[in-house]
């Protein structure tokens, strides 16, 4: 046997026997918190990610003109809100270096965090599109937030997806001097339509 082997084996070995997971009820934690609209615009509002409502996806044009240079370069993932960056004719992902703005849908919202969950259905081939734009622009249905990561990790499980990441808020960092930075790592600005 290798090396490589023998430590792998090793640690096979060393793994503790297969439990089922807890109930949480007899933990007495995970009990239901609030879930509203409001208090999921608020926890946005909280890590830092602007909220826009409308009745209607196709009314997001509109913000996105007032809001985004008419120069910018726009990824779309969303058809109703159309791009002026040809995704499909994209292979390398590092020709979408200088994406100002990201448009995608996300499957649902957590009113926890303020977090939304993508996965590579939403993304398409670009999973680096969220962490390579300036901006993102997230689509989400009002009628798809839940109330908080234990019912959130209970949704991904039914997906099936392959890739999949919970996004919250633009990129932030506060380890270096105990400032907090926004956009030092990925996007420095976040916004979720919410409509329906």
């Amino acid at each position: 046997m290798s090396s490589r082997a023998d430590i792998l084996q090793a640690i096979r070995s060393a793994q503790p026997a297969a439990l089922p997971m807890p109930d949480l009820a007899t933990l007495k934690v995970g009990g239901r918190m609030e879930c509203s609209l409001t208090h999921f615009i608020a926890m946005l509002d909280f890590i830092g990610a602007r909220s826009v409502r409308t009745a209607r996806i196709e009314d997001a044009a509109t913000w996105l003109r007032e809001h985004v240079p008419t120069t910018a370069k726009i990824a779309s993932r969303v058809p109703e809100l159309p791009g002026n960056v040809d995704l499909a004719g994209i292979s390398d992902p590092h020709d979408l270096d200088g994406i100002h703005t990201v448009i995608f849908p996300a499957r649902f919202g957590v009113c926890e965090n303020g977090a939304v969950w993508v996965d590579e259905t939403e993304l398409g081939p670009h999973r680096v599109l969220p962490m390579i734009a300036e901006h993102l622009f997230i689509v989400l249905r009002a009628d798809q937030i839940v109330a908080d990561m234990h019912e959130a990790y209970r949704r991904v499980g039914q997906i099936g997806s392959g890739f999949g990441l919970f996004l919250a808020g633009p990129s932030k960092t506060a380890d270096i001097e105990q400032c907090l930075v926004i956009g030092a790592h990925g996007a420095r600005g976040a916004t979720v339509l919410i409509w329906g």
